[in-house]
């Protein structure tokens, strides 16, 4: 038996009833729903957990809730709140109660459960008479059998779990009276209070330690705040008043000044009452008018409970100047700040674009996959274009950190989406083809599918050689499709990340984005420009780059990159590529782990990389003409360390304290059986975790 989609045939928004009987006491009860829109689920009067629906995941998910603290044994009443879209809405649920007496009960939604129409619930509205009293605890009159509807076909994942904390403004940054029709507006300057009062509007900043005295006696008019968070937030809409039925308090949010966004009307009841909308909204600005009320009322507690998922960082970078510290910090509060069941970055869709490169930030600084997990589980790989490729690239990456091999379904997935991407003109879309092609190898051959990864092998050096039709001599640049005279630096960019163009062409390009204006570059664009630079061996460049793009940000007001930029949407730090280029840390395929310091122009760095070994803990100098670094390498598989020659024509390497390289010669030794000389660089190769320290003179 499985649970069935149900609703009721004619409303917005429903109410939908379980009662059920325990013969016993309960030990475990678990419960997991999904439905078109958000809801809440009670038990036996009590909140056991909110659903979001489409606010967090792009397909329909299982949600989770623990009932074991709400069960009781004998009659149970199991009640949800569900708001819909107004189309095609369904909920279903499923459950399992472990009873004390060893007995397991089952919970499908279907025939024996019973719903009736929301009628407190309108078009982003609530009129709270409406409400039957105590509606939390399912006990009023008016039920019928559940309609069952056709729904969607959940999927299981396992994301984070969020924590809510109730957040009040900072600031009242506007202030009197407005008309009180029509929808609600953002007004910069009302006109002073006449008809209507505010009394202690400093209320309204804080919950519990007092309440501001509200009185609209004009039923056309009504008092109006702009209340200021100080940052934008995501969270359910609270009130706590008291009040006066038919009195109306309007909402409305708005992430920037001078634009409301979404609006919520709450028309109050009788007496004392506290309400928490089950929607989401997002604002730093929330704009208040109160109306319709000629009498007092008190209200304390204008708010968002802010709902957040919790995640310690453990990367760390630092180096000369203080700057950088303050630069990976902010880099850490970009990440907290976009973090739900997966990432929140204020677009209407997902870009696999920002999100490989927010993937990549996440993973350098905090070392968690399950952010980047529930992504892929609440998503749809997509067919055909840079998006497909950008996914690709996306689920290459969560692999390295996660280990878990992919399905040979999701893996055909993957090269499906991909071959539609082929014959493409544009040559930044060559670009990321067949950056994309080479992750789906890598994938291929992790899961041991060897055929499949040659054919994706030969796809990449096909993209690569295509590639070449568009280089310009005259120019020195790739340019945007073959015979075509522009030359963006976008299209250059993507070429020298993915590592495309021949030594020759990689000085020229990278020549011409590191003296070029960083102006032009976006943060998404100038991400990859930086990384770039990077690949191409241009690592002086790449950090001042950084420097010039990010750095002079730092002096703006503001925790994240998006509030220092003055944008509504997130926007990414360079915090991976520090990590990965500067300290050098790179999680390969197979399990083998690269250390591969690029000095970049400075004279030390230090820092932690998270890995899906453990914690990489490296500090580096370049003094004197030589090399030192002190590392811990924190698993017994393969690391290869490369050390520069720094210019050094018979380089002498010891690694605590044993000579290991010494006229061109390798010496190997307990530490090191294997060693590969470049022309730059010398690559030892390390099998054993522990502590090492490594000088070149």
């Amino acid at each position: 038996m499985s649970s069935q989609s149900i609703w009721h045939p004619a409303a917005l928004a429903v109410y939908i009833r379980l009662e059920f009987y325990l013969n016993s006491a309960a030990a475990k009860g678990l419960l997991r729903c999904s439905a078109s829109g958000p809801y809440e689920v009670y038990l036996n009067g009590e909140r056991v957990g909110r659903g979001l629906g489409p606010a967090v995941a792009e397909v329909p998910m299982w949600e989770q809730f623990a009932l074991d603290a709400a069960l009781r044994e004998g009659e149970n009443v199991l009640l949800v709140l569900a708001i819909g879209c107004g189309i095609a809405d369904w909920f279903c649920a499923e459950g399992r109660i472990e009873r004390s007496d060893g007995a397991e009960q089952v919970l499908y939604t279907g025939a024996p459960w019973q719903v009736q129409p929301a009628d407190a619930w309108g078009p982003a509205s609530y009129v709270a008479v409406l409400a039957p009293a105590e509606w939390t605890k399912g006990r009023f009159a008016g039920w019928r059998e559940a309609t069952v509807v056709a729904g969607a076909e959940p999927r299981n994942w396992s994301p984070l779990p969020a924590e809510e904390s109730m957040v009040w403004a900072r600031e009242v940054v506007a202030f009197g009276e407005v008309a009180g029709e029509g929808a609600i507006e953002w007004i910069a300057s009302p006109e002073a209070m006449q008809t209507a009062k505010c009394v202690r509007r400093e209320a309204f900043l804080t919950g519990g330690k007092t309440y501001s005295l509200v009185q609209a006696t004009d039923e056309a008019r009504a008092a109006y705040l702009v209340l200021d968070f100080g940052r934008l937030l995501c969270g359910f809409p609270h009130l706590r008043l008291r009040g006066k039925a038919g009195a109306v308090i309007d909402r409305g949010f708005a992430r920037a000044l001078g634009t409301v966004e979404s609006r919520l009307r709450y028309v109050c009841r009788d007496g004392l009452q506290e309400w928490t909308a089950p929607q989401l909204a997002t604002c730093r600005y929330l704009v208040v008018r109160i109306g319709s009320c000629p009498e007092d009322m008190e209200i304390d507690s204008v708010a968002l409970v802010e709902r957040r998922v919790v995640v310690e960082p453990r990367g760390r970078f630092t180096t000369v100047g203080e700057d950088w510290e303050r630069l990976w910090g902010t880099g850490e509060q970009t990440l907290a700040a976009s973090r739900q069941e997966g990432y929140a970055l204020g677009e209407d869709r997902l870009n696999w674009d920002r999100l490989y490169v927010w993937a990549m930030n996440d993973l350098y600084v905090t070392g968690s996959v399950d952010t980047v997990r529930a992504v892929l589980a609440s998503s749809e790989i997509p067919i055909g274009g840079e998006q497909a490729c950008f996914h690709a690239l996306f689920v290459e990456l969560a692999q390295r950190y996660d280990g878990e091999r992919l399905t040979a379904e999701r893996l055909a997935g993957l090269v499906n989406s991909l071959q539609t991407t082929e014959g493409a003109s544009a040559t930044a879309a060559v670009a990321v083809q067949a950056g994309a092609w080479l992750a789906v190898a890598a994938l291929c051959r992790r899961t041991g599918d060897r055929q499949q990864a040659v054919q994706c092998e030969r796809a990449h050096h096909r993209a690569r050689k295509a590639l070449q039709a568009a280089w310009s001599e005259e120019q020195g640049l790739f340019a945007d499709a073959v015979g075509a005279a522009d030359c963006s630096r976008w299209t250059n960019a993507l070429v020298l990340y993915f590592a495309l163009a021949n030594p020759e062409q990689q000085a020229r390009v990278a020549e011409h984005l590191s003296g070029s204006s960083t102006s032009e570059d976006d943060w998404w664009q100038a991400f990859f420009v930086a990384g770039a630079l990077w690949q191409a061996g241009a690592d002086t460049a790449a950090l001042a780059y950084v420097q010039r793009k990010w750095g002079r940000l730092l002096a703006r007001p503001g925790r994240t990159w998006g509030e220092k930029t003055g944008s509504l949407a997130a926007q990414p730090g360079p915090e991976s590529l520090l990590a990965a280029h500067v300290l050098g840390v790179v999680p390969k395929a197979e399990g083998i782990l690269e250390i591969r310091p690029q000095l970049s122009g400075l004279e030390r760095a230090e820092g932690v990389v998270p890995t899906q070994h453990g914690d990489v803990e490296i500090a580096w100098g370049a003094y004197g003409g030589g090399f030192s670094a002190r590392l811990s390498v924190p698993h017994d598989g393969e690391t290869h360390l490369s050390v520069p020659r720094c210019y050094k024509r018979f380089p002498q390497i010891e690694i605590n304290g044993e000579t290991v390289w010494r006229n061109e010669k390798a010496h190997l030794n307990f530490h090191v059986q294997e060693l590969i000389s470049e022309e730059e660089r010398v690559v030892m190769v390390l099998r054993r975790a522990g502590q090492y320290e490594v000088s070149v003179a």
